[in-house]
C-alpha cells in the first residue's frame, strides 16, 4: 500500500503540494474559526479601565466607621497599592497578610458590592483572618476613581470593570508571596456578580485561572443577555455592560435568598447562571445581604434586625439571618479548604 501510494503521487507531486497547501490553509482557518468562537466573550480592557484619580479612601465613607474596628483587629488600613489591571494608577486596598506565612496560607479577596466597602466587608475579613488564618485583601473599585457607588450597576463600572480590578488584585497577591494555588474571592451583591463573571468563560480566564483558584458569590446580580429581557434594568442593550454569566471554568459555589428584591432570581437565566456551580444554595425567606453585621463588625449579629439599603434607587430590605449566615460561611470554609492543594 505503501509503495502504490508513493507511485501514485510522483508525476502529481505539483498538484499534491498545492493541495496540501489548500489543506493546511483550510485546517488553519477553521481553527482559528473554533479559537475566535471559544473566545467570542471578551472584556475589552481598553472600555472597563475607568481614570483611577484618587489615592486615599474616604475617612467615614457613607458615615460608616471603618478604621477603628480595622485597627481593633489587627488589620492594615486602606492605601493605594495595587497596580491597575493597565498599570495606570493604583487601586485603593486594605492588604493584611499572616506575616510570615503568606506563602502557607489561603488568601482570600474581598470585593464589594455596588455600594462600595462597607462594614460587611469588614466583617468578613474579621471571620476569615480567625477561622482560616488567612491573608486578606478587602479591594476597592469606586473610591480610587473618584466615586463612591454604582447603584445602577449596568454601567462602565459594572462586572467588566470589576474583573479587571480582580485580575489586578490577585497579581498584587501573589506578588506579596501569595500562592495562586490557595488564593480564592468573596463578593456580595455586585461583588458577587463580579465572582461569576471571573470564572465565566471569556478572553481572560487563562489568567484568571491561573491566579484564582475559584470563589463565593453571595446575593449576586445576575442580569444576562441570554435572559428574557432585551435589555437591562438600567435601559442599557450593551451586552458588555451586562455581559455572559456561566460555563465557569474553575470552581464557584453561590448562595442567593428567595425574598431578595435588589437582585431576585427572576432576572436571572438561572439555568446556566446558578446550575453550573459547584454548589448553590437558595435561602427561603432570605433578604439582599442577609449576613449584614446587624451588631458590628467582630460582633454576633443581631438576628432578624432590619434596615433599609442606601440605593437611592431601590431602597431594598436588608435583614440579618443568623442561621443562614452561619450556614453560608460553614459552607465556604468547606469550599476553602476541599480545594486547598493539600486536600486534593
Amino acid at each position: 500500500m505503501d509503495r502504490h501510494t508513493h507511485e501514485m503521487s510522483i508525476p502529481h507531486t505539483g498538484r499534491f503540494h498545492m493541495n496540501f497547501s489548500r489543506l493546511a490553509a483550510l485546517i488553519a482557518i477553521s481553527m482559528a474559526s473554533m479559537s475566535s468562537n471559544a473566545n467570542d466573550d471578551v472584556i475589552p480592557v481598553e472600555k472597563f479601565q475607568p481614570a483611577i484619580t484618587v489615592q486615599f479612601a474616604p475617612e467615614r465613607p457613607n458615615g460608616w466607621e471603618l478604621e477603628r474596628p480595622m485597627a481593633a483587629y489587627g488589620m492594615n488600613l486602606f492605601s493605594a497599592n495595587v497596580p491597575s489591571y493597565d498599570g495606570k494608577g493604583k487601586l485603593i486596598s486594605s492588604w493584611s497578610p499572616q506575616l510570615g506565612k503568606v506563602f502557607d496560607r489561603p488568601t482570600v479577596i474581598l470585593v464589594h458590592g455596588g455600594h462600595g466597602v462597607s462594614p460587611a466587608n469588614v466583617d468578613m475579613a474579621v471571620w476569615l483572618r480567625k477561622e482560616l488564618k488567612a491573608n486578606v485583601l478587602i479591594l476597592d473599585s469606586y473610591w480610587s476613581r473618584g466615586r463612591t457607588e454604582n447603584w445602577l450597576a449596568w454601567t462602565e463600572y459594572g462586572a467588566n470593570m470589576r474583573v479587571l480590578d480582580l485580575i489586578a488584585a490577585a497579581r498584587f497577591t501573589q506578588s506579596q508571596g501569595a500562592d495562586p494555588k490557595k488564593t480564592f474571592v468573596i463578593g456580595g451583591s455586585q461583588g458577587g456578580w463580579t465572582v461569576l463573571r471571573a470564572f465565566s468563560n471569556h478572553n481572560l480566564s487563562s489568567e484568571v485561572k491561573s491566579l484564582l483558584v475559584g470563589g463565593a458569590s453571595l446575593y449576586p446580580n445576575c442580569y444576562v443577555k441570554e435572559s428574557i429581557f432585551g435589555r437591562s434594568p438600567s435601559g442599557t442593550t450593551d451586552k458588555q455592560f451586562a455581559p455572559p454569566l456561566g460555563n465557569y471554568v474553575a470552581p464557584v459555589i453561590a448562595f442567593t435568598g428567595t425574598n431578595d428584591s435588589a437582585t431576585p432570581l427572576s432576572q436571572c437565566n438561572v439555568e446556566k447562571v446558578f446550575k453550573g456551580v459547584e454548589k448553590w444554595t437558595n435561602f427561603e425567606g432570605a433578604t439582599h445581604s442577609w449576613d449584614s453585621p446587624s451588631g458590628g463588625i467582630g460582633r454576633p449579629g443581631v438576628d432578624g434586625s432590619c434596615s433599609n439599603a442606601l440605593n437611592k434607587y431601590n431602597q431594598f430590605p436588608v435583614c440579618r439571618n443568623n442561621k443562614y449566615t452561619e450556614i453560608m460561611r460553614s459552607d465556604i470554609l468547606t469550599f476553602i479548604e476541599r480545594h486547598l492543594p493539600s486536600a486534593q
